[in-house]
């Protein structure tokens, strides 16, 4: 089984003219922002493609869970069981946190508002590094990840 680091090599090499131009957006600015270029790539059944747009653009591209199940997600990450930490949630929100369990049951969101805080962060943090590098968020059917290309064998 390949790793994800494999995984992500083999889907930028097939995307590799979408990453050259969204690499030269990124190398023409001046400071990083929201506005910041990245790549999607969207890994489906037998099939891929990518797009180019903002880092801001993420919270509309990706299904992402109400910021009221954010607690809920750090509670299970922090290991408090399924049971107590949804008690809990419910305890501080009330109705709030259960319409947004109620819209998540119906969809298939797979990140949080933290996680698109934290594709943010890891955009800055390529943004600032020598040479410079590209955010690149690749889309599978039951996760989300995202890495880092230079932007400099790119062009």
């Amino acid at each position: 089984m390949e790793s994800r680091q494999d995984q992500h090599a083999s889907l930028i090499g097939a995307h590799r003219l979408e990453l050259a131009g969204a690499a030269r957006t990124l190398l023409a600015q001046g400071s990083w922002s929201l506005e910041a270029p990245m790549l999607l790539i969207e890994e489906g059944s037998g099939s891929t493609w990518a797009r180019q747009g903002a880092v801001a653009q993420l919270s509309n591209w990706l299904e992402h869970l109400d910021p009221e199940l954010d607690g809920f997600v750090r509670l299970r990450q922090e290991g408090v069981d399924f049971g107590p930490a949804r008690e809990q949630c419910l305890r501080e929100q009330g109705d709030a946190f259960e319409a947004a369990w109620s819209r998540a049951l119906a969809g298939n969101p797979l990140v949080t508002h933290d996680n698109l805080a934290e594709f943010a962060a890891l955009s800055q943090k390529g943004f600032g590094r020598s040479p410079r590098e590209l955010l690149v968020v690749v889309r599978w059917s039951d996760r989300v990840t995202a890495c880092l290309v230079a932007c400099e064998p790119l062009r």
